[in-house]
């Protein structure tokens, strides 16, 4: 979703983010905070960025009315629950979906370096080096690496993410088709003659029987 269009939709979400908040033991004020931080992931801000985002006129809509200090936001995120935010993505995502029928749809992963090599849940896992590091290494571009990784199935025609799970490095991508697909079947429209698209993991009876009974 373009910011345009989550400003235009600015009374609703604020309305939503209010009744999820109260679920947490938040006050209504606190509402403000959960819109702008799902603001910062939809446009990949800094909180630097965000400061400067909310002091316009989308922060005055949602109650924003003095400039915000620097440590704001780092310390709104150590108060917010991270199931907040996820109750509200996906309620933005069930009303931008609402009444469309998926007809492409795309999976794959993502590797994400973990922050220390400490972590504890993180794990060694392969990664595919992109063709740009490929081409620096000569061709040994170093396929391993520490950490999560990311796995998603996106709306292929929007681009839009409808389900997604991050799992330690070691863990193999086609494990998560079915919690996906099933997830993304359970919220959305599927239409009939539906395509997946998918890399060569998933090339097996098992996943195509599965998507089979969607369409």
């Amino acid at each position: 979703m373009k910011i345009e269009e989550l400003e235009n939709k600015i009374p609703e979400v604020w309305a939503a983010a209010r009744v999820i908040v109260r679920k947490y033991h938040h006050t209504k004020k606190f509402a403000k905070h959960l819109v702008a931080l799902v603001v910062k992931q939809i446009e990949g801000l800094t909180d630097v960025e965000l400061i400067e985002f909310v002091g316009t006129k989308f922060g005055k809509i949602i109650g924003y009315k003095k400039k915000l200090s620097q440590s704001t936001f780092s310390k709104v995120r150590e108060r917010t629950d991270p199931a907040m935010i996820e109750e509200l993505n996906n309620w933005i995502l069930q009303d931008r979906l609402k009444g469309r029928q998926i007809r492409l749809l795309a999976q794959d992963s993502t590797d994400v370096s973990a922050f220390s090599r400490k972590d504890r849940d993180a794990r060694k896992g392969h990664r595919t080096p992109s063709k740009r590091e490929q081409e620096d290494a000569d061709g040994k571009a170093n396929d391993m690496f520490f950490g999560y990784k990311l796995h998603m199935i996106c709306d292929a025609e929007t681009e839009i993410p409808v389900s997604f799970y991050i799992a330690p490095g070691n863990r193999h991508d086609s494990v998560f088709f079915a919690k996906l697909f099933a997830d993304v079947n359970q919220r959305f429209c599927i239409a009939h003659g539906a395509k997946y698209l998918a890399d060569s993991a998933f090339d097996a009876t098992t996943y195509t029987r599965n998507f089979m009974k969607t369409r």
